[in-house]
């Protein structure tokens, strides 16, 4: 569990910088589609501070499911899991980005994968320094 509260706190707040700096750069609306859940019943008019804090409870979710099934037989096996994940979170785009009602283009895909790349890559990275 251990493992899931701190890289998910570390992953999920790289990610929301990662997004956060794109969407600074080059006004994307990524961020706003990572923390956006007014689609969601009762939740319309939550503070966007709220809003992280779910988006990092989630972070946390999924890093104890990345590390409670994470192969550790063969790294082809790995390399197949974490491909998995990335093309998950990809096809994620389109949903959350209609959801919100953010207009979707390229480069705020390009964005959004990247961002979740470096959420994996840390994961990743904390995953082999791992010990039970």
């Amino acid at each position: 569990m251990k493992f899931g509260l701190v890289n998910g706190l570390l992953a999920g707040l790289a990610l929301a910088a990662f997004l956060a700096l794109g969407d600074a750069l080059f006004g994307t609306g990524t961020f706003a589609v990572l923390i956006d859940v007014s689609y969601v019943p009762g939740m319309e008019s939550l503070p966007s501070v709220v809003e992280l804090l779910i988006h990092l409870f989630i972070s946390v979710v999924i890093a104890y499911l990345w590390r409670r099934f994470y192969p550790e037989s063969r790294a082809v096996d790995a390399v197949k899991y974490v491909m998995y994940w990335m093309l998950a979170f990809a096809i994620a785009f389109l949903p959350f980005s209609l959801l919100s009602g953010n207009a979707m283009s390229w480069t705020a895909l390009v964005i959004w994968v990247l961002g979740h790349l470096v959420f994996t890559a840390v994961l990743v990275v904390q995953r082999k320094s791992y010990r039970e």
